[in-house]
């Protein structure tokens, strides 16, 4: 393993007690120590709670359309036994939590339209 080992860069350095050479770029330690994504701020926030897998599917399309990422949490037994009604069925449509604001705009500007056409003969 070592001599395999050796041909990483800076992966399984031995340390200076055994007498070889640690990395000496600041970057190169802190750098696996780092993490990456966001925080709290980016966390998935539901903007939409749908009836079924259907509706939050094409909610989810609509967001794309506009350019925002959504994903669809629901539940596996809906899925895998193809429920369509009750509380299993039911599914919620996630957005970033900065982009939450405008979806939920985009998603209200839709229900308008649809309360409008269905109240015109």
């Amino acid at each position: 393993m070592s001599a395999w080992a050796d041909h990483i860069p800076g992966w399984f350095r031995k340390s200076s007690a055994q007498g070889e050479e640690t990395p000496s770029d600041d970057n190169a330690i802190t750098g696996s120590m780092s993490t990456t994504g966001g925080g709290l701020e980016n966390e998935p926030v539901v903007v939409w709670e749908a009836a079924n897998l259907m509706e939050a599917q094409v909610v989810k399309g609509r967001l794309e359309s506009e350019g925002i990422p959504a994903l669809i949490r629901g539940e596996a037994l809906a899925t895998i036994y193809g429920l369509t009604a009750g509380n299993l069925a039911a599914a919620k449509v996630l957005v970033p939590a900065p982009l939450a604001d405008k979806a939920i705009a985009i998603l209200s500007d839709e229900e308008e339209v649809e309360r409008k056409d269905e109240l015109e003969p």
